[in-house]
């Protein structure tokens, strides 16, 4: 198993960045000092911390009885409900790890995942937006030897399936319950397993463990004086580490209040956020931009929430000023990915054009270079790949041979985006190297779908790229060549991709018609400049 360098390690500790205590419990101890708190908000329903305890000792006594043990991987392609912290809890208590995954994803993308993952059990909703993921899954079944058991939740269960609330009606901490409590969970051991899009095809596995999450809760804690009273708004999808890991966990390391949405809407999420009193959030710019605009036509309260973070994407210095203006509290701006979260974050009493200018400072205990193309240190003031180590990063993916290619001999991650570093330490991310699309919060692989419409029976060649989104931030373009007499339209494309089984969100929004592909000498595709060359011809607007 991948992890950190043992000297590294041993300073986290020293330091207090990393626990060498076993994982504590937090929910019993929530439990015990303040049954009657509010945990969680979803939809109309409230869970307090007694209730939240009960239902998760008694699943995980349930999974261990159906035999997951530590080190299997459990896949949970939920919304963000409340089911979605129950088994994301009780898979943790059992020593086993939770695999985030959102609901848009589609046969291609589970199947992949889950056979990679050697996941044994998958929970998924009945359905979700018109879209019947518990048939998806028992599909694939028989493509996946690893997997046993599927577990459904909110609607009715098909056979050779688990229906969640059938197995929550039994006892089973009257049969396992013991030897679940004897379970002891160390802080190094891998927690969490995400997949995360790269620039090849296919998505990568990355590895957490529960100090690798924590570190950023400590210093967040401290340096925003979070607490117990706070409550955190969650409206970033719980399949990505944002939600996962800074709504869920980190509410409950608080032991606040988590407050659920599963579908955006920012009147409701006014609504919401005032009626709970909500604190803090995070989440693509997308989101505050929403806000700032619908308070006007939907007032209401928002004097609790104080703290916005964003990661991503640039905050315009507009934004930062509104959000002040109409909302009262403070967006700060952070710089991390699913390998390292939060590498760089502003602090409340950043100046706004470091706000909206930076990706803010290095946070405590993190090593950073900026290198060049050969991994060589650019001299102060010079743009280069940003490299970094620290108790944040992870322990590795779980193919050692991608760990091997993004961590050099020193233990820095090579994160593949390109940065400066100004006088006063602030970070400014300036581009990326891996060529993510991040449409929405959401990362759109160029490569993935270049793959998939290769096979389109009237495309010869085709590059997708970002385009600037007022909005969302970037949108997906395809620059296609037709083949010899063929007439490509978006509606071809799209439907082409939606029958392969892929996520809506990675659908390209616009397409160009073009005679060439610009390439390298050595044949790969530089879509940076075929981007800047269709919008310099005023080919593709924003």
């Amino acid at each position: 198993m991948p992890g950190h360098h043992a000297a590294h390690a041993a300073r986290y500790k020293r330091l207090a960045y990393w626990s060498a205590e076993a994982v504590p419990n937090i929910l019993g101890a929530a439990a015990g000092d303040n049954p009657a708190k509010i945990a969680l908000v979803d939809r109309d329903n409230t869970v307090t911390y007694a209730e939240l305890d009960r239902i998760v000792r008694r699943l995980a006594a349930g999974l261990h009885a159906s035999g997951v043990r530590r080190g299997d991987i459990v896949a949970l392609q939920l919304p963000n409900w409340k089911e979605f912290v129950y088994f994301q809890q009780a898979v943790a208590k059992i020593g086993a790890i939770y695999l985030p995954l959102i609901p848009q994803l589609r046969a291609r993308e589970m199947e992949y995942i889950l056979r990679e993952s050697k996941a044994v059990a998958a929970v998924v909703p009945a359905s979700y937006r018109d879209f019947d993921h518990a048939a998806m899954l028992k599909g694939l079944r028989p493509k996946l030897p690893a997997l046993r058991d599927t577990y459904v939740v909110g609607g009715s269960a098909p056979s050779g399936t688990i229906a969640l609330d059938e197995f929550l009606g039994r006892e089973w901490e009257r049969e396992a319950g013991a030897a679940v409590e004897d379970i002891v969970v160390w802080p190094d051991e891998v927690r969490a397993l995400f997949f995360t899009s790269g620039t090849e095809a296919n998505p990568k596995g990355v590895l957490h463990s529960y100090n690798t999450l924590a570190y950023p809760f400590r210093i967040h804690a401290r340096d925003f004086h979070l607490a117990s009273g706070d409550a955190v708004f969650v409206c970033s999808p719980v399949g990505h580490a944002t939600g996962c890991v800074f709504g869920v966990e980190f509410g409950l390391f608080l032991g606040g209040k988590i407050v659920l949405k599963d579908t955006w809407n920012p009147q409701e999420a006014i609504e919401l956020i005032a009626r709970e009193r909500c604190t803090q959030m995070w989440g693509a710019t997308t989101f505050y931009s929403d806000l700032v605009n619908a308070v006007e036509r939907f007032p209401g309260d928002l004097s609790c929430l104080r703290l916005l973070c964003s990661g991503g994407a640039p905050i315009p210095r507009e934004l930062v000023r509104q959000v002040r203006e109409r909302i009262g509290g403070q967006l700060v701006a952070a710089y991390g990915s699913t390998e390292g979260m939060n590498v760089t974050i502003n602090r409340l009493d950043d100046p706004a054009d470091k706000v909206a200018g930076s990706d803010g400072r290095f946070n405590p205990g993190i090593d950073y270079k900026l290198v060049d193309e050969a991994r060589k240190r650019q001299l102060a003031g010079s743009a280069g790949e940003i490299a970094y180590r620290g108790p944040n990063v992870c322990l590795g993916y779980l193919d050692p041979e991608q760990t091997a290619g993004s961590f050099d001999a020193d233990g820095y991650f090579h994160s593949g985006d390109l940065g400066v570093v100004d006088n006063d330490g602030y970070l400014r991310v300036v581009g990326r190297k891996k060529e993510i699309i991040i449409r929405g919060g959401e990362n759109i692989s160029p490569a993935e779908i270049e793959d998939i419409l290769y096979r389109h029976p009237k495309i010869s060649a085709v590059a997708v790229f970002g385009l600037p989104h007022k909005r969302l931030g970037e949108s997906a373009c395809a620059a296609v060549i037709p083949k010899p007499g063929a007439t490509v339209t978006l509606e071809d494309v799209t439907q082409f991709l939606r029958d392969q089984g892929v996520a809506r969100f990675k659908f390209p929004e616009r397409i160009e018609i073009v005679a060439e592909l610009r390439r390298t000498p050595t044949g790969k595709l530089r879509r940076n400049v075929l981007r800047d060359d269709l919008l310099r011809l005023g080919r593709c607007g924003a």
